[in-house]
C-alpha cells in the first residue's frame, strides 16, 4: 500500500455506514460508504486515497486530492504559523507545508505551486515550494507529437513555463497559443522536441504531416459547406484563424500550400477557393 496515492483495497466487511478495507500491515482500514460511488460486494476491491493522520495512523477516502505524492499543484494556503503551511489538499485533512520546505513569505487565501511527497522521516505527506529539486531528475526520452500532462507555471516574455508529466520543465511559445491560457491550468500538450538541456518545447496541438492531413479534410469539407469559398487565407491573422479551423497560422499556411499544389484550390486575395473541376 503506497502513503499519499490512490490504492485498490479489498474489502472485509460491510456496515451501515461504513466500508472495512485490509489495509495490510495498517491493519484494517474504514471509509464512509457515502464516499465510495461504487457499491462492491465483500471480496470485492475499490479505489481509495491513502493518507496518515496526526496519530501517523493510516487514513482512507473516497475522496481525491488535488494532487499526490509525486505530483504538482497550485494549492490555497489556509493557515500560516511559524512552523509552517497549512494547504487546501481537496480532502478533510489539510497539506502541511513545512516552513524549511518554504521559499517566500506566504499569505492565507493565496495559491502557491507546491510538490507533494511521502517524507520518510516524519511518515507524513507534506508539500514543499522548491519544486526544481523535483524536476529533471533523469533524461527525458519523448518523441514528437507525444501527449504529455502540462500543468502552466507562469508566464514569461517568450512563453508560459509549465511542468511536463510532473517530471519536467517546458514551454509553450505566444506565437503557439490560440486559446486562453492561465497559470494553474492543467491540460494536454504535444512535444515539439527536446532541447539540449532537457527542456522540452511543447505545443498545444499536434505538429506535422499528421496536422495536414487532418487539417486538409477539414479545409474541404469547410469550403463545399460555403459554395466553394472562404474568406480566409496564409495573409489572414492567426486569431481569425484559429476561430475557423481551430489551428495554428502555420498549420493552416502549409495546409493550404498542399492543397494549392494538388491543384484543389486557388489561393487568391480575399480568401482560398475550390478548384471547379470538370465533369
Amino acid at each position: 500500500m503506497e502513503i499519499g496515492k490512490l490504492n485498490k483495497l479489498e474489502v472485509l466487511e460491510i456496515t451501515e455506514k461504513l466500508i472495512i478495507l485490509d489495509g495490510g500491515e495498517e491493519g484494517k482500514l474504514s471509509v464512509s460508504r457515502r464516499e465510495i460511488q461504487q457499491k462492491p460486494e465483500v471480496g470485492e476491491n475499490v479505489e481509495v486515497f491513502i493518507y496518515r493522520n496526526a496519530k501517523r495512523e493510516a487514513v482512507a477516502t473516497g475522496f481525491i486530492p488535488y494532487a499526490m505524492a509525486g505530483e504538482f499543484d497550485y494549492m490555497v494556503v489556509n493557515e500560516v504559523s511559524p512552523a509552517g503551511a497549512l494547504l487546501d489538499w481537496g480532502i478533510s485533512k489539510d497539506l502541511f507545508l513545512p516552513s524549511r520546505e518554504e521559499t517566500a513569505k506566504l499569505r492565507v487565501d493565496r495559491s502557491y505551486l507546491v510538490y507533494v511527497y511521502y517524507d520518510q522521516n516524519t511518515r507524513q505527506v507534506i508539500a514543499t515550494m522548491k519544486v526544481d529539486d523535483h524536476l529533471g531528475l533523469s533524461e527525458p526520452q519523448y518523441q514528437m507529437n507525444q501527449e504529455v500532462e502540462v500543468l502552466v507555471v507562469r508566464e514569461t516574455e517568450i512563453g508560459y513555463k509549465v511542468i511536463v508529466d510532473n517530471a519536467f520543465w517546458g514551454i509553450i511559445y505566444h506565437s503557439e497559443i490560440f486559446e486562453k491560457v492561465e497559470y494553474g491550468m492543467k491540460t494536454k500538450g504535444y512535444v515539439k522536441c527536446v532541447r539540449e538541456d532537457g527542456k522540452i518545447d511543447i505545443a498545444l496541438q499536434k505538429q506535422g504531416y499528421k496536422v495536414v492531413d487532418s487539417l486538409c479534410a477539414l479545409i474541404m469539407d469547410e469550403l463545399s459547406h460555403h459554395n466553394g469559398f472562404l474568406p480566409v487565407n496564409d495573409s489572414s491573422d492567426s486569431q481569425v484563424i484559429y476561430d475557423t479551423f481551430g489551428c495554428s497560422k502555420k498549420s493552416f499556411k502549409k495546409t493550404i500550400g498542399t492543397l494549392y499544389r494538388q491543384q484543389f484550390i486557388t489561393i487568391d486575395d480575399d480568401g482560398i477557393r475550390l478548384v471547379e473541376t470538370e465533369e
